[in-house]
């Protein structure tokens, strides 16, 4: 693809880029709201897909840096770091109550800003993806907090 620009020479986000960044908040705040709504069954099963959906995103942003990695130019241990996200979010996903596990999400999230917000500082980033990253981070991070403070879901009317 004749387009592509190296990642140093690039200063504004891409459109594409802005669009499936911010697209990608979409399901998170759909899913905090479901979860606040009260409507049975919906609330709870927006709980659950928060859940996965938070640990698929992190795995994504893990595997920015395989993909990195793989076009060369970085060391070995960058292939390590890009499976440790995944590592990190599937036993709360799998191991803990729902709530909780929402919430053993965020810091998943909050470390993974911090190695990429390094990885910018060291020019192995391009910045418009640090500035796009701290908006994603927050939005992820609020919704997943947010979803994890809703009621019960209420299953049995008594």
């Amino acid at each position: 693809m004749g387009d592509e620009t190296p990642q140093t020479e690039q200063n504004t986000t891409p459109l594409m880029a802005s669009l499936m960044g911010l697209g990608g908040l979409i399901p998170f705040f759909l899913c905090a709201g479901a979860a606040h709504s009260g409507v049975t069954p919906w609330a709870g099963l927006a709980l659950v897909i928060i859940g996965v959906y938070g640990a698929v995103i992190l795995s994504f942003v893990g595997a920015v840096h395989w993909g990195l990695a793989m076009a060369g130019g970085r060391r070995p241990i960058w292939f390590a770091w890009s499976v440790m996200p995944a590592l990190y979010a599937w036993p709360p996903i799998v191991f803990l109550d729902t709530r909780t596990a929402l919430l053993a999400l965020v810091p998943g999230f909050l470390i993974c800003w911090s190695v990429d917000r390094r990885a910018t500082a060291a020019g192995l980033l391009p910045g418009w993806y640090m500035r796009l990253r701290h908006l994603l981070t927050l939005g992820a991070c609020m919704a997943l907090a947010a979803a994890s403070l809703a009621p019960p879901p209420a299953y049995f009317h008594g």
